[in-house]
C-alpha cells in the first residue's frame, strides 16, 4: 500500500482516538473483523498489532485513510468517489463462512470432489464455494474465480448454475429441455451441450451461481 508523508504517531493511537471519538465497546468490530474483543483491547493498549490487510479492514469500518490509521501524517479521510445506487461497499456487506468444496468446470465436465478445502468468507448468502476451471465461461467467470453457490434442484431457464452429471460438474447456462438439460456456454468457440436421461443414470441440478470473488494477479 502507498504511503505519503511521514510517521508522526502509532497505530495504538490512532485506533484509541478512533473508538473514544465513536464511543466504541467493540462489538460490532469484533464480528466484522471475527476476532474477539480482547484482541480489540490488545491493539488499544500496543500490546499487539494488527497485520497490514486487517488494519485496511478497520480502516473502511471507520472510514478513514489506511495510511492515517497506520500514524502517517496524511489526511484523516480521503475523498471518496460517490458510488452507484446499485453498488455495495464490501464493508456494508453481511458476510458469511462457507465452504470451498472444490473445483467446476467451465469446459468439458470435470469430476466434482465434495472434500472441503478450506472455509471463506463470502459476501453473498450462499451455500458453498467452487473454484472455476476452464474458459468456456469467459469473459464473465475465469479461471480461478470463486463461485457462490445457492444450493437448490431447479432454477429458471438462462440461470448460471451447477450441473452434475454422473460424477462429473459443469457451470453453464442452463436450459430445460425434453428429457434433460441444454447447457450452453458463453464463449462460442464452446458448443451447447445436451445432457438426456436416457443418456445419464445421474443429471441433477446442484445449485445457482449467486456471486464470485476475482483475484487479479
Amino acid at each position: 500500500m502507498a504511503r505519503s508523508g511521514m510517521k508522526v504517531s502509532t497505530f495504538k493511537e490512532r485506533f484509541s482516538e478512533l473508538f473514544d471519538e465513536e464511543g466504541q465497546t467493540g462489538t460490532d468490530l469484533a464480528k466484522q473483523l471475527h476476532v474477539s474483543r480482547q484482541t480489540l483491547s490488545a491493539w488499544k493498549t500496543g500490546v499487539r498489532s494488527p497485520k497490514e490487510p486487517t488494519v485496511i479492514a478497520i480502516a473502511q469500518y471507520f472510514n478513514v485513510d489506511p495510511a492515517w490509521l497506520m500514524g502517517f501524517d496524511v489526511e484523516k479521510t480521503k475523498k471518496r468517489l460517490k458510488l452507484p445506487a446499485d453498488i455495495i461497499p464490501i464493508s456494508q456487506l453481511h458476510r458469511q463462512t462457507i465452504p470451498l468444496i472444490g473445483a467446476v468446470a467451465a469446459g468439458e465436465p470435470i469430476l466434482a470432489t465434495e472434500d472441503c478445502e478450506v472455509y471463506i468468507d463470502a459476501p453473498v448468502k450462499a451455500d458453498y464455494a467452487l473454484t472455476v476451471e476452464g474458459d468456456s465461461m469467459n469473459p464473465t467467470f475465469i479461471e480461478g474465480d470463486i463461485i457462490y453457490i445457492r444450493q437448490q434442484d431447479d432454477v429458471d431457464d438462462g440461470t448460471v448454475g451447477v450441473v452434475l452429471c454422473e460424477d462429473s460438474a459443469c457451470l453453464k447456462h442452463i436450459y430445460h429441455i425434453k428429457n434433460g438439460l441444454q447447457l450452453v456456454s458463453e464463449n462460442p468457440k464452446y458448443p451447447p451441450m445436451i445432457r438426456t436421461w436416457p443418456e445419464y443414470d445421474t443429471i441433477r441440478i446442484l445449485g445457482k451461481v449467486v456471486g464470485y470473488t476475482r483475484m487479479y494477479k
